[in-house]
């Protein structure tokens, strides 16, 4: 039958995949990105700034040095748990590592050497923040708010501005990321989910062009496919390979007689008669023509064959007897005739052994008021 999507479940699932995917491309962004203000301080500081003081000089390679002990027992953390399963915890603890210690590094740049360059790459700072952690509100805010919060302290008491000003920039500041952020989210979200549902829809589609509508079998077209397949694995292993083809009558006089629609209803239920005779998960049934079906048993040889084709016939009349019988005077028939694959035997060859055993079954008319297991002689019927 047709596999129906749970498209609610199935569609969280990938949103939180993409989510995952899209922090693991922040991280590199915002750990690349700290690495290089951390270079550019550090050049600045040690040749560019004449007024930076050896203590702030101390302090700063002090900070570095911490900033990359806490990130390298980070990084052995992060490979020892699965952090698929824990990437937000992974998101929140770098945001909190790298936004804390930008945090802290601010004022005892300006405090100290008067490092007013330092404004531009904390905003820099922020700015990729918002590109890096988007997807995942909680760890934006811990990557951000400290720094914020730093700016406005060092503002107040080693700046000289004016404090109304200095609240009003920060709350800008922070106005311009929430936008930022919600729209970036809405986006990211939207163009996730469009991409879910055309997935789901080639899918559909796909699963639709192989499926019969009135029985919910697999057609003929996909049978093909499968037979390719079983054929090239048998060959491979050494293995045996049977197909059966099944005519099931009398479909059509019941078709004349009761309506399309009471011959669909037949035709569900011979499908499960034919369903309930294959046990494997392998086997691999098939609606190949109005009447007909095929299926293929890998690993069965003809004698298995027919003991299978022996069940699916009582299964079959199990579930259409009464009926057929309360319109029609003549009884149900499943016929079936086996063809067994040689090794020698390729696709083309056994697709013309398939249609032979078709028509064989069609013409054979004396044969339709009762049930038959035949086998293909490849020799005589060419």
């Amino acid at each position: 039958m047709i596999r129906k999507i749970d498209q609610r479940n199935d569609g969280q699932r990938y949103f939180e995949q993409q989510q995952f995917q899209r922090q693991e491309q922040g991280w590199k962004l915002i750990i690349g990105t700290s690495v290089l203000l951390l270079a550019l301080v550090a050049v600045e500081l040690f040749w560019l700034v004449p007024t930076a003081t050896s203590s702030s000089k101390s302090a700063f390679s002090g900070f570095v040095a911490v900033i990359g002990i806490i990130s390298s027992v980070l990084w052995l953390v992060v490979q020892a748990v699965p952090f698929k399963v824990r990437w937000q915890s992974v998101s929140v603890a770098l945001a909190c590592l790298l936004g804390g210690g930008w945090a802290l590094l601010f004022p005892l740049l300006i405090q100290q050497s008067h490092f007013f360059s330092v404004y531009a790459y904390s905003d820099l700072f922020i700015f990729l923040s918002v590109i890096a952690f988007f997807s995942y509100r909680p760890a934006l805010y811990l990557a951000v708010l400290p720094i914020l919060c730093s700016l406005l302290v060092t503002d107040m008491y080693f700046g000289g501005a004016n404090n109304a000003i200095t609240f009003l920039s920060m709350g800008s500041r922070l106005i311009i990321i929430i936008v930022v952020r919600e729209c970036l989210y809405h986006w990211f979200h939207a163009s996730v989910w469009h991409e879910f549902e055309e997935q789901r829809l080639r899918k559909e589609l796909a699963s639709v062009a192989l499926i019969d509508l009135v029985t919910g079998l697999q057609n003929d077209k996909h049978f093909e496919l499968m037979l390719d397949r079983e054929m090239m694995a048998a060959r491979r292993h050494n293995s045996d390979l049977t197909v059966m083809m099944i005519n099931i009558e009398p479909m059509h006089l019941y078709a004349m007689t009761c309506g399309h629609q009471a011959c669909d209803d037949l035709l569900k239920r011979a499908t499960k008669g034919l369903r309930r005779g294959v046990y494997r998960p392998r086997d691999f049934i098939a609606r190949v023509g109005s009447s007909e079906f095929a299926l293929l048993l890998p690993d069965t040889d003809a004698s298995g064959a027919e003991i299978v084709a022996e069940r699916m016939q009582r299964h079959v009349h199990r579930c259409c007897d009464m009926l057929v019988k309360g319109e029609l005077e003549q009884p149900m028939a499943v016929m079936i005739t086996i063809v067994e694959w040689a090794p020698n035997v390729n696709v083309r060859t056994m697709r013309r052994y398939m249609r032979d055993a078709r028509s064989q079954l069609n013409l054979d008319e004396p044969q339709k008021c009762a049930d038959s297991v035949s086998y293909y002689d490849p020799v005589n019927n060419h």
